[in-house]
């Protein structure tokens, strides 16, 4: 491992700032009440550094829906125990089943070892629903910032060949339903973007090894656009961006659009306020992001309840 650039820095740095307004001890213990929760479970004995927890309250009947949460962090920071509070707000919120997911992070684990981790630990909560009592053809995915993307890689995987023939794994299933949170959807749109510090080539390094220089070389050069891959079986999906975002201006209106274009159902929630950054959502207190919260939990049992 060499010097660590100034991008991973930020990002780790970012972790520790936001880890308390993204997990208040108040919220964590209103949140928490019924809830319980699996730490550490081993997806893939392959690769045991890699682990996701599980939380869900007691349900009296019927089969578990099921949200697939991935962190963000620039594609080398971030942690499931940054998600904790946001966790078990799902799960108490939805009755669903949530499976929080650790992946490897840039520079040491680069594109497209980070989609194998999600495609395995999605295949291993398909090939566990008997033994959770989980429902398949509910199951949700979710993330912000880079998880966001990964979502997204996620939600087109069974119709992306060049993605498919990256990883070299099967996904048992789809997903019916995403949220996307303020994530990258379009790389070669992010590429072309001026972002906070000048970030564009580091990030580019931490998530693909290759300078922005090297992109229309790049081996995954036709993988790692997931946008380019929507069709109209991507689920139903609700987008949050901000029109402001630091980090990742216009993805979100894009995929709105392109979703659109397709006839794809979606919701959208775009912050306007400057103070409503990037990932808004997850600092709960605003009142931005208790709006969309508001609507998200809406979308999320519509989407259970087969309302839309």
């Amino acid at each position: 491992m060499g010097k660590m650039s100034f991008s991973k820095f930020l990002f780790l740095a970012v972790d520790v700032i936001f880890k308390h307004p993204q997990n208040p001890k108040k919220l964590l213990k209103k949140y928490s009440e019924g809830v319980i929760c699996e730490e550490n479970i081993v997806f893939d004995e392959s690769a045991p550094e890699y682990k996701l927890d599980a939380y869900h309250v007691e349900r009296a009947s019927g089969k578990y829906p099921v949200i697939f949460e991935i962190h963000g962090g620039g594609f080398s920071a971030g942690d499931k125990k940054y998600r904790t509070v946001l966790c078990n707000w799902y799960a108490q919120k939805t009755g669903a089943y949530v499976f929080n997911v650790n992946y490897g992070l840039g520079p040491d684990v680069t594109f497209p070892d980070p989609v194998i981790h999600l495609v395995k630990a999605f295949n291993w909560v398909v090939d566990n629903a008997e033994k959770y009592n989980l429902d398949p053809e509910k199951m949700v995915v979710t993330g912000d910032s880079a998880g966001g993307y990964y979502s997204s890689a996620l939600a087109v995987y069974n119709d992306c060949k060049p993605l498919q023939d990256a990883c070299k794994i099967p996904m048992k299933g789809r997903f019916a339903g995403a949220v996307l949170n303020c994530g990258i959807y379009d790389i070669q749109l992010a590429l072309g973007a001026k972002i906070i510090f000048n970030l564009t080539d580091q990030v580019c390094r931490d998530f693909s090894g290759i300078t922005t220089k090297e992109f229309d070389s790049y081996d995954y050069k036709d993988a790692v656009n997931p946008i380019y891959y929507v069709t109209d079986k991507f689920p139903k999906t609700m987008v949050i961006y901000s029109e402001q975002d630091l980090l990742c201006g216009g993805q979100g209106e894009a995929l709105v659009k392109k979703l659109n274009e397709l006839g794809v159902y979606e919701e959208h929630y775009g912050a306007k306020k400057f103070l409503d950054n990037h990932t808004f959502s997850l600092t709960w207190l605003s009142k931005a992001s208790k709006e969309v919260n508001k609507r998200l939990i809406d979308f999320l049992t519509k989407l259970f309840n087969d309302e839309i």
